[in-house]
């Protein structure tokens, strides 16, 4: 048992080690290569990394599991439609509360479609099967979800340091320290998903869903041009946190 723990943290140290310097080279050649559109390709490393550390200690049976089973997993319909609907309603109900519920005012940014659904989908999949399907269920076995989200919020939130120093991955006028807190807020909200579904596809779509409301929502301070909006969805989103993890602490905490 011991062995197993042992290991367990050893790939935990490993594979949050790995992505941000992968991260960071890759962000640091795009600088180099004066073409900072090249840093997307860091979006792949959580999944990348996982993908290369599951095949070398569980083989073809550790990947199956990865990405097979935490995806096509059954689960209950509402963990999908949470996943879906819940960042977005949130972020809604903060342009609402900003336009002083004046309904009539409320409509989206854009209503572009591509490429912005094609980046927003790769993205959660280049990141999720990381995050939640590797790095997430392993602390899980040592520490609580609540804990177990919140080291995975900062390893995430560090993660996107490297972009930030370039201007890109996060959103611009914003504080990286805001942002950081919105990725473990966010981090939160995902593993509790995760937690009841087991499914890296509620993972998926929460992560797909609240890009898109950044996306098409006015919402971020490069759109709105304060910060207004975004702390009011913060504030939401703690709210609906705190009632969850206090509703079912004895689950989750």
């Amino acid at each position: 048992m011991k062995t197993n723990n042992l290991t367990r943290k050893r790939e935990v140290v490993l594979f949050s080690f790995i992505v941000i310097v992968l991260s960071s080279l890759i962000c640091l050649g795009a600088q180099m290569l004066e073409n900072p559109n090249l840093s997307i390709l860091s979006v792949f490393t959580p999944s990348l990394v996982a993908l290369v550390l599951t095949a070398r200690t569980t083989g073809k049976e550790g990947i199956h599991s990865l990405f097979v089973e935490q995806t096509v997993k059954k689960a209950k319909t509402r963990w999908f439609l949470i996943s879906l609907m819940g960042i977005p309603v949130l972020a809604s109900l903060a342009v609402i509360t900003v336009l002083n519920l004046d309904f009539s005012k409320f409509h989206l940014r854009s209503t572009q479609l591509l490429p912005q659904i094609i980046i927003i989908t790769l993205i959660a999949f280049g990141e999720e099967y990381g995050w939640r399907g590797f790095l997430l269920p392993r602390l899980m076995k040592d520490f609580s979800v609540l804990k177990s989200s919140l080291i995975v919020g900062i390893i995430w939130g560090t993660w996107h340091f490297p972009a930030y120093l370039m201007g890109v991955g996060v959103p611009s006028d914003m504080s990286f320290l805001v942002f950081a807190l919105w990725v473990i807020l966010g981090s939160l909200f995902i593993g509790w998903l995760y937690y009841y579904s087991k499914s890296v596809l509620t993972s998926i779509l929460a992560h797909m869903s609240a890009n898109a409301a950044f996306n098409y929502l006015f919402i971020l301070p490069e759109f709105t041009g304060n910060m207004e909006t975004f702390w009011i969805f913060l504030i939401y989103l703690s709210i609906v946190l705190i009632f969850v993890y206090y509703r079912y602490r004895r689950e989750l905490i």
